[in-house]
């Protein structure tokens, strides 16, 4: 039962971090939103994210992401997640528009 809660936490984690996105002005639809990518499976209490583009090769990852920021079900999204998330996906647009890309 505990891998499922931890799953189920990561799950609404990446509905957060889209909603993030939406307020940064990007299409979430273009986005491709994972955490622990290349890491062993196991359940961390510090994950990293990777945010891509879909159908690209473009993509931007952070670490020290700490799971008790994921918290599921409170209908809010922890400030902390979104002061590392916001940056992250400036920094995907700006590559994105060297590229050519649009994330709107």
């Amino acid at each position: 039962m505990e891998q499922e809660q931890h799953d189920e936490v990561l799950r609404h984690a990446v509905e957060d971090i889209a909603v993030i996105a939406i307020r940064y002005g990007i299409n979430s639809r273009h986005l491709l939103i994972a955490f622990d990518v290349g890491r062993e499976p196991a359940r961390y209490d510090d994950h990293t994210v990777t945010i891509a583009i879909r159908d690209s090769d473009l993509s931007v990852t952070t670490d020290g992401i700490a799971h008790h920021w994921l918290v599921a079900g409170t209908g809010f999204i922890d400030t902390r997640l979104s002061r590392r998330i916001g940056p992250l996906l400036i920094e995907l647009e700006k590559k994105a528009q060297a590229a050519g890309r649009s994330l709107d």
